[in-house]
């Protein structure tokens, strides 16, 4: 199975979702720079050093805004199509729970954040990858060495996601599932 350069419905599904935000993000940073460059433009005078740096201020705050709306955009359209592409074309794996260890130091009520590590088979090569779990019951009931539900990317077999519902099921937990 091959997958075809670019899927336009998975794609525009994924670009649908973001579309809000990366308009308003658009929109915000097209008004601070354009305030910022129209002072810098027209309202200029030699000896005003406080219009200077409003100004240059306000374009950079805009143009900053525009970057990080299309970094943004960009990088979790792809995640999400990636999703959508296991999704539609993905095929079900087994893999085993290499470890699952605290990702982060939780300060005044944060929550904790959890990894885990698996690692599968797929046409005689081994991959490994990680994952963040949904909550910390979830890593009470994972010990190592476990057998672990994935979902497989065929064509690019270094993308793979454990299959939650499944495991959910598995672990007999209630709750959201992630």
């Amino acid at each position: 199975m091959t997958l075809k350069p670019l899927n336009g419905v998975l794609l525009f599904q994924s670009l649908r979702k973001h579309l809000g935000i990366f308009s308003l993000m658009l929109l915000m940073g097209l008004a601070f720079g354009s305030v910022g460059v129209g002072l810098l433009v027209w309202e200029h005078s030699p000896g005003d050093w406080g219009l200077l740096l409003f100004s240059s201020l306000f374009a950079l705050i805009g143009f900053g805004v525009l970057v990080a709306a299309f970094v943004t955009t960009w990088s979790s359209v792809g995640y999400y199509y990636e999703r959508a592409l296991l999704k539609q074309y993905g095929i079900n794996i087994d893999g085993r729970v290499l470890g699952v260890q605290q990702y982060n130091q939780p300060e005044d009520g944060e929550e904790t954040l959890w990894l885990m590590s698996f690692e599968y088979h797929h046409q005689g090569q081994q991959y490994q990858s990680d994952t963040m779990l949904p909550g910390e019951e979830w890593a009470d009931k994972l010990p190592r060495q476990q057998w672990l539900p994935l979902r497989l990317l065929k064509p690019r077999p270094q993308v793979a996601e454990p299959r939650w519902r499944k495991l959910k099921n598995q672990l007999k937990l209630d709750g959201a599932w992630s």
